[in-house]
């Protein structure tokens, strides 16, 4: 098949964002979270710094975006990633055993799909902030929270899509002979299952991504996100709101964010329709 001018325009941006925010400590980038309260709410100059104007604080917006997209990105990417390893492996077994085991597993996540998804975060919120001192022993913060809160809650789709592919599967001719054979159930599921389900998961796993940072982008918009000094686009959509009056014009502070994350979204989902077909 041959690729879209759209498809290649997707990816372009995608490696390019994608690189830009890997290598944003290397780049001739201000800081972050310098503040500088002479410069507070200028507007962007476009061809001289501030490029894209600057926040409330006086601190540099291009920065700050670039910056946000490795938590966006990072959020999204690894946070699927959990959400994978977890719902594969849940959803081909059940798929693949059927029966008792296929009910009592598909009702556990169903029971788990029904927890609304900010009361989870707010619980797990409270646990971080309760044993805060003996988790940041062992590296884990705020960060790694999304990790696990996306992959709690976005492997149910993953394992959903896991077990109707086994299914499917196992009532395959090549399936059915590896059994008669006499080839372990493990084995089965490891050697022919799991291999064969794999184009869809992958399309699956596109399609989760943009929902991830999606996600994550609103959690930060509540407040619920990442903690300063740290920003996400979502962090700094918030931000951008409070700042918003009708005596001051600083709607880029909204603006910019709001823009990187629609046309990352729009990209991703591109990819991800043309995996699909």
């Amino acid at each position: 098949m041959r690729t879209s001018q759209s498809q290649k325009v997707a990816w372009t941006f995608l490696i390019v964002l994608s690189l830009t925010a890997l290598l944003a400590p290397w780049l001739p980038l201000a800081d972050f979270r310098a503040m500088d309260p002479d410069a507070r709410l200028t507007p962007p100059q476009w061809t001289s710094a501030p490029f894209l104007g600057t926040d409330a604080q006086g601190r540099d917006l291009l920065a700050r975006v670039l910056w946000g997209a490795r938590i966006s990105l990072a959020v999204g990417f690894f946070g699927t990633l959990v959400a994978m390893l977890i719902g594969i492996p849940y959803g081909a077994l059940a798929g693949f055993l059927g029966g008792r085991w296929d009910r009592l597993q598909m009702r556990f996540a169903d029971a788990l799909e029904s927890i609304p998804m900010v009361v989870f975060v707010l619980f797990l919120l409270s646990i971080l902030q309760e044993y805060r001192a003996d988790l940041a022993v062992v590296g884990f913060g705020r960060l790694q929270l999304f990790f696990v809160a996306v992959g709690v809650l976005f492997w149910l789709p993953t394992a959903r899509v896991a077990r109707a592919e086994a299914l499917r599967l196992r009532k395959q001719p090549f399936v059915q002979a590896a059994e008669a054979s006499g080839m372990k159930s493990l084995g089965i599921l490891w050697r022919h299952i799991l291999p064969n389900m794999m184009p869809a998961l992958r399309v699956m796993l596109l399609l989760t991504v943009p929902r991830v940072i999606l996600m994550e982008a609103f959690l930060s918009f509540l407040g619920l996100g990442v903690e300063p000094p740290a920003v996400s686009w979502g962090g700094l959509a918030s931000d951008g709101l409070a700042a918003m009056n009708p005596l001051v014009d600083s709607a880029w502070l909204m603006l910019v964010p709001s823009l990187a994350l629609g046309l990352t979204l729009l990209a991703l989902q591109k990819v991800a329709n043309r995996a699909a077909d």
